[in-house]
C-alpha cells in the first residue's frame, strides 16, 4: 500500500474513513457517486444521528444540483440538491440522481425522500449502498421502481457502505463508532510515565484536528488531565455550523479532578461530560454520566450507550494506552488511527494487541513519522 503525504485534504479524507475515490480519476457513473461522496464529507460530524447523505443531479453530464444532510431535522440531501438546482434555475426533470445511501420511503422528522425524487420528475435513480435502516431497507428502492424510474444500486458500493459504517452501526447495535488514537514513538511508547511528551510536531497535531472535527465526542481518562491539563476542545481550522456540538467527555470514576482542571472550562458548543461511578461532588457547568463500575473503572460499553443517547454517531478515544488498549480487549473500537515518529518517546512500549482481523488501510507520512490508519 502506497503512503500518502499527509495534507489537509489527506487528514480529512482519514478521519471520515477514507481515501475516497477520486472524481477526477473515474468516469460515467463512478464520476457523478464519487461527487456524492464529496458532498457528503461536508456532514460529517453535523448530521449524528442520521447519516451525512450526499446527492448530485446530472443530466447529459451536466450537474444540475448538489446536497448533503447537515443536521437532524433539516432536509435530507436529495431535498437540497433538488433546492440547488430550483436556485440555479435549472429544471431536473429527466435527470439522474446519485445517492450514497437508499433514499428513504417513511415520514420521519421530514417527508420522504423516494416522493421528492417522483414529484421532482427524475428518470434514474443510482445509489451506492441501502439503508439497513428497518424503516427502509430496499423499500425506497422498490417504490421507485414500482413508478418506474431506472434504478440502479451498488454504484462505488463499498465506498458508499465505508462512509456510512458509523451510521449503520449506531442502526445495528445502538453504539456509536469508535476511533482510536494514538502518538507513539518509534520505540512503541507514549513517553516516559508521568509526563508530557509531544511525539509528534505542532503541524501534525494540527492536522491531526480533523478527527475531531469528524466526532461528535472525544474521550480521555483521569490519567491524560492529571498530567496535560488539555481542553479538548474541537480546533480544526475550518468554519463549523453553529448547531454542531462536541462534547468532552472524561472518564473519573471516583470524581478525583479537581473544578479548575481545564477540560471543566465552559466552552461554547462543546460541553463537559464526567463519567463516574456512582454519586460524585457535583461539578459547576459539568453534567455526570453515572454508569456501572467495571473492574476499576466505568463500564464502557454503559458508556457508549449513555453518548448514543446523547446523539453521539462518532466516538474519538483519545486518551491514554490503558484506555485505547481497554477498548481494544472489550471488542470495542473500529478503528484505530496510529501517529508512529521516526524516533522514540524514551518510555515503556505499550503492548497493544488487536483481537480480530485488523489490518492497516490507508497510511500518510509526514517528514519525521507515519500516519496510519487501522480496521
Amino acid at each position: 500500500m502506497a503512503e500518502l503525504a499527509l495534507t489537509p485534504a489527506v487528514a480529512w479524507a482519514l478521519a471520515t474513513g477514507g481515501p475516497w475515490p477520486d472524481p477526477a480519476e473515474l468516469t460515467g457513473d463512478d464520476h457523478f457517486m464519487a461527487l456524492a461522496l464529496q458532498e457528503g464529507l461536508k456532514g460529517v460530524g453535523l448530521a449524528s444521528p442520521n447519516p451525512p447523505v450526499g446527492c448530485v443531479l446530472v443530466r447529459e453530464g451536466r450537474v444540475l444540483g448538489a446536497g448533503v444532510h447537515t443536521r437532524a431535522g433539516d432536509p435530507h440531501g436529495e431535498i437540497m440538491a433538488l433546492r440547488d438546482a430550483e436556485a440555479r434555475g435549472l429544471d431536473p426533470r429527466g435527470a439522474t440522481a446519485y445517492v450514497t445511501l437508499e433514499p428513504c420511503c417513511h415520514q420521519g422528522r421530514t417527508g420522504p425522500c423516494t416522493q421528492a425524487l417522483l414529484q421532482a420528475g427524475l428518470a434514474r435513480v443510482v445509489v451506492g449502498v441501502r439503508d439497513p435502516n428497518p424503516r427502509v431497507d430496499g423499500g425506497g428502492l422498490a417504490i421507485l421502481r414500482a413508478q418506474g424510474l431506472e434504478v440502479d444500486e451498488g454504484v462505488l458500493g463499498e465506498a458508499c457502505a465505508r462512509f456510512h459504517a458509523p451510521f449503520f452501526k449506531l442502526i445495528r447495535t445502538g453504539l456509536p463508532w469508535v476511533a482510536l488514537k494514538l502518538a507513539l514513538g518509534s520505540d512503541g511508547s507514549l513517553g516516559p510515565a508521568g509526563q508530557t511528551t509531544q511525539v509528534t510536531p505542532p503541524e501534525v497535531q494540527h492536522l491531526a484536528h480533523a478527527l475531531r472535527r469528524a466526532s461528535e465526542a472525544i474521550l480521555v481518562g483521569r490519567g491524560t488531565i492529571s498530567v496535560d491539563d488539555p481542553q479538548l476542545t474541537d480546533r480544526w481550522p475550518g468554519p463549523s455550523a453553529p448547531h454542531r456540538a462536541f462534547a468532552r467527555v472524561v472518564l473519573d470514576p471516583q470524581g478525583r479532578l479537581p473544578a479548575t482542571a481545564r477540560v471543566w472550562t465552559p466552552v461554547a458548543g462543546q460541553p463537559a461530560f464526567r463519567a463516574v461511578t456512582g454519586d460524585r461532588v457535583p461539578l459547576r457547568g459539568v453534567e455526570d454520566l453515572s454508569l456501572p463500575p467495571e473492574g476499576q473503572g466505568c463500564s464502557l460499553r454503559h458508556l457508549l450507550h449513555e453518548l448514543a443517547a446523547q446523539g453521539v454517531g462518532r466516538l474519538l478515544v483519545e486518551g491514554g494506552g490503558s484506555l485505547v488498549q481497554a477498548f481494544l480487549n472489550q471488542g470495542l473500537a473500529d478503528e484505530f488511527h496510529r501517529f508512529q515518529a521516526d524516533r522514540p518517546a524514551g518510555g515503556s512500549p505499550l503492548d497493544l494487541a488487536f483481537r480480530g482481523n485488523w489490518y492497516r488501510v490507508a497510511a500518510a507520512r509526514w517528514p519525521g513519522g507515519v500516519w496510519e490508519v487501522w480496521r
